[in-house]
């Protein structure tokens, strides 16, 4: 084969040839393509004088494909694969540099991104409706190592890291309580204290939880030992097991007030409850913000400072 023909080669010539051969039908390609019947029969006779291959061939009223056909057609399908993602990512590229297209990309830590996030972004989402958002959800030690690889414009999580060049500032209050299941003996008593609570078996989330940390420390400080019974990668897992008796944990207020109204859980009080913490929102001040992260960014601070839980 001479090189130089397939210089006239074009993708419309694959892209028509392919469908023809995904259809086996010149007729049924011309109305998925759009356009007319001999327009596609000629588009693939063009191709197979460039190529000097059999293509196709007809068996009575029967389209089939030749060997070299279906060789050639699996070749072809790579190049309109290729073909395809260039344009994706050409798009993506010229979309990235304008303010209404530019994808936003978040880290955010389990509780935060199941509870309240969603929420957030439907709001946002009705304001800035072009912006493609990503969203990462995982625990602490997970969403902070998203953020110092620069794989996330910004995160919101627990206590950011004291790490130079890292920027942060408070978000929203995040109130931790111990719930329990509503027949647990200490569902009903009025003040319990931290040495009795510690006889209790607690289920937990993975190390690098935020939450768990949280409750190691309070117990280290108390100088009280934590007895960890099971240890779930989820919180809707705490919960579920948590109502069905096996334990007590420690949980954000916000988690669980969906099962604390119908009664499924209830708060125990204890002393030293509930542990007051904040989420933040976190980046890194030698990352240029993106248009869209900006936006979402003075989104949050309003929210925050309209917030009345």
């Amino acid at each position: 084969m001479q090189w130089s023909r397939l210089d006239s080669l074009t993708l419309r010539q694959l892209r028509v040839f392919c469908t023809v051969a995904r259809l086996l039908s010149y007729t049924r390609a011309a109305e998925e393509l759009g356009c007319q019947q001999p327009t596609v029969s000629a588009l693939v006779a063009e191709l197979e004088r460039i190529s000097q291959l059999t293509l196709l061939e007809q068996w009575g009223k029967r389209l089939t494909l030749t060997d070299e056909g279906r060789v050639f057609y699996a070749h072809a399908q790579h190049v309109l694969a290729t073909e395809d993602e260039i344009r994706r990512i050409a798009l993506e590229l010229r979309n990235a540099g304008t303010v209404d297209h530019a994808p936003l990309h978040i880290a955010a830590d389990t509780t935060v991104g199941t509870y309240v996030l969603p929420l957030l972004l439907g709001l946002f989402r009705k304001r800035q409706p072009t912006i493609t958002v990503h969203l990462r959800v995982a625990n602490r030690a997970e969403v902070r190592t998203s953020l110092l690889d620069g794989d996330a414009d910004l995160a919101i999580a627990g206590r950011p890291p004291m790490v130079d060049g890292l920027e942060s500032e408070p978000f929203l209050p995040n109130p931790l309580v111990v719930v329990a299941s509503p027949s647990h003996p200490l569902a009903q008593q009025p003040q319990i204290s931290l040495l009795r609570l510690a006889e209790e078996t607690f289920l937990l989330r993975e190390v690098g939880s935020g939450t768990r940390a949280a409750v190691e420390e309070l117990f280290e400080v108390a100088g009280l030992p934590l007895k960890i019974g099971m240890v779930l990668g989820h919180i809707e897992a705490i919960k579920q097991t948590i109502a069905a008796g096996l334990g007590v944990s420690v949980l954000s207020e916000v988690a669980v007030k969906r099962e604390v109204q119908q009664g499924t859980l209830v708060t125990l009080a204890v002393e030293q409850f509930p542990l007051e913490r904040r989420w933040y929102i976190a980046r890194l001040a030698t990352q240029p913000l993106s248009p869209s992260a900006a936006n979402f960014i003075t989104f949050l601070r309003t929210y925050r400072d309209d917030y009345h839980p």
